[in-house]
C-alpha cells in the first residue's frame, strides 16, 4: 500500500496506518515496549501522537514495527 502524507494530524496518520496493520495504539505500544524497550506509558505515547512531538527517530521505528519503510522522494524531477 502507498500512503502519501497529506496534512492530517500525526495521530490521525499513525492510526490509519495502525489499523491497517490490524492493531491497535496499545498493541504497537507493547510491541515498541517489548522489542525497543520503549516505555509503556500509554498516556504518554498517546500525548506524544496528539502534540505531534515524537522525534523522527520515533516514527521511523513505528513505521518498521508496522512494515512500513520512510522514503524521500525528490520532486524536482
Amino acid at each position: 500500500m502507498d500512503y502519501k502524507y497529506e496534512n492530517i494530524p500525526l495521530i490521525d496518520f499513525v492510526k490509519s496506518l495502525t489499523i491497517y496493520r490490524g492493531l491497535t495504539l496499545r498493541k504497537l505500544l507493547k510491541k515498541l515496549h517489548d522489542e525497543k524497550g520503549y516505555s509503556n506509558s500509554y498516556s504518554g505515547f498517546y500525548n506524544k501522537l496528539k502534540c505531534n512531538t515524537l522525534r523522527f527517530s520515533e516514527i521511523n521505528e513505528i513505521a518498521e514495527m508496522l512494515g512500513y519503510e520512510i522514503v524521500f522522494k525528490d520532486l524536482k524531477k
